[in-house]
């Protein structure tokens, strides 16, 4: 694209985010007029019309609109990368580097992989963005990250992007260490009645998930379910009450793995589901130096991670056998 149509693109998306003429032109320093002329080109060149204008320079996006939206972002955003990626070329040692990190990744694979990756290359900058992997793989798509550490299954995937499964694990039933069903030596989902849960409030699947899981087995399915994204608020309520909750162990590994563990991995299998945790890349576009190694730790830690937590908490299972035998034959007494 030449200068001019990255700069329209710029425009429109100015519109988008302000609802009208008056305001974009003025986060522009534009007049409207000049503005106005800028669309009126772009959609003729396009042959759409790409908003609906009210009273006031009020707009609104057209069908056409919207379908441009996420292709202007990616135009604008590939520019603002290769900017970066000449950059840091030039440069050396500098650059940015921006992850996103899904709900399944272990965090201190990540945290490990940079701390590397600042010893190389001490001036690049790293940023991290976690969410969601559905969220995340479109914010890709759109090229904001570099590469994404998420949970997005090889089918949900575009052609031109490629999938590393570093790991598979499946969800545990986590609780506070003073829970009521602590140290049971099995459980099974009637014994789970009458608590509620702590699920993601932007992934429905999750609840979804415990739901059936309860009415599968003719169950009613729980109830006072607290939703929540804000993950250290989640944690305080999970640690303070008798919240349940249905997690990654690898999301929540140094709080299971502790000396003196504040959350405990319940003895049941159910519910549960599968995450895939994976590293997803652009195919075709290159990486600078900095993204490329830092992809490369990243795989190499997340793999060891993956291995010690499950040789961990495998251990503390057994462990926790006898103990419970123990317990129960004292209180049988």
């Amino acid at each position: 694209m030449s200068l001019i149509e990255l700069r329209q693109l710029e425009r429109f998306l100015a519109v988008i985010e302000h609802g009208s003429l008056v305001a974009a032109a003025k986060s522009l320093g534009l007049t409207q007029q000049a503005l106005s002329t800028s669309l009126a080109n772009l959609e003729k060149s396009l042959g759409v019309r790409l908003f609906d204008r009210g009273p006031g320079g009020v707009t609104r996006p057209t069908a056409y609109g919207l379908t441009l939206l996420p292709h202007a972002r990616a135009q604008l955003a590939g520019d603002v990368r290769a900017r970066q990626a000449l950059a840091a070329l030039a440069e050396g040692r500098s650059g940015l580097v921006t992850v996103g990190v899904g709900e399944s990744f272990a965090g201190d694979a990540i945290a490990t992989a940079i701390r590397e990756l600042r010893e190389q290359f001490p001036d690049v900058r790293v940023n991290l963005v976690e969410g969601y992997s559905e969220d995340l793989r479109q914010r890709l798509y759109e090229g904001e990250f570099d590469f994404i550490a998420a949970g997005v299954s090889a089918y949900e995937l575009d052609q031109d992007y490629a999938r590393e499964l570093i790991y598979s694990t499946r969800d545990a039933v986590i609780a506070r260490a003073g829970h009521p069903l602590a140290g049971r030596a099995r459980l099974d989902l009637a014994d789970l009645r009458g608590f509620s849960w702590l699920v993601p409030y932007s992934r429905a699947s999750d609840l979804q998930a415990i739901v059936e899981a309860f009415t599968a087995d003719n169950l009613e399915p729980p109830r006072g379910i607290v939703g929540s994204d804000a993950y250290r608020i989640g944690m305080r309520l999970l640690l303070a009450t008798d919240l349940l909750m249905m997690v990654s162990p690898a999301l929540v590994s140094p709080e299971l793995l502790s000396d003196k563990p504040s959350l405990l991995r319940l003895a049941t299998d159910r519910p549960t589901v599968q995450r895939n945790a994976s590293l997803i890349y652009p195919r075709e576009r290159p990486m600078t130096p900095p993204a490329a190694q830092l992809l490369a730790l990243v795989r190499h830690h997340a793999k060891a991670a993956a291995a010690e937590l499950e040789t961990a908490l495998a251990g503390r299972t057994a462990a926790a056998g006898p103990r419970n035998a123990r317990r129960a034959a004292l209180r049988s007494r």
